[in-house]
């Protein structure tokens, strides 16, 4: 289970213009959009305007854009690895409270 772990860790990342790769110590790599990742932030200011956002049905997205929501960006000026778990990406725009956790970025869950 261990030796598992360990195949599974992040080695490197790296942005790009558009997205953010990730290799593996497995040899897999990641490729991550960085619109989808911002979209889906799992910091709780934005799981909150997200979960605000929909209507009386499941997916209906009806968002009235207000405060830092308008100036809202998908470019990405750097990262920082958090601990062993997770990392969290520096948006142009400031915002950085969400934390994407390796295992989800591994399994594509923010894409």
């Amino acid at each position: 289970m261990r030796e598992e772990r360990r195949k599974k860790r992040l080695r490197r990342a790296e942005l790009t213009e558009t997205e953010l790769v990730a290799h593996w110590a497995d040899g897999e790599t990641t490729r991550h959009p960085l619109e989808a990742l911002r979209r889906n932030c799992p910091c709780a200011q934005c799981r909150e305007r997200r979960e605000d956002s929909r209507g009386p049905e499941e997916g209906v997205e009806l968002t009235v854009l207000s405060g830092e929501a308008v100036t809202a960006t998908a470019a990405a000026r750097s990262f920082d690895l958090v601990g062993r778990y997770g990392l969290r990406v520096n948006w142009a725009d400031g915002h950085q409270h969400g934390i994407y956790a390796l295992e989800q970025l591994r399994a594509g869950a923010y894409d």
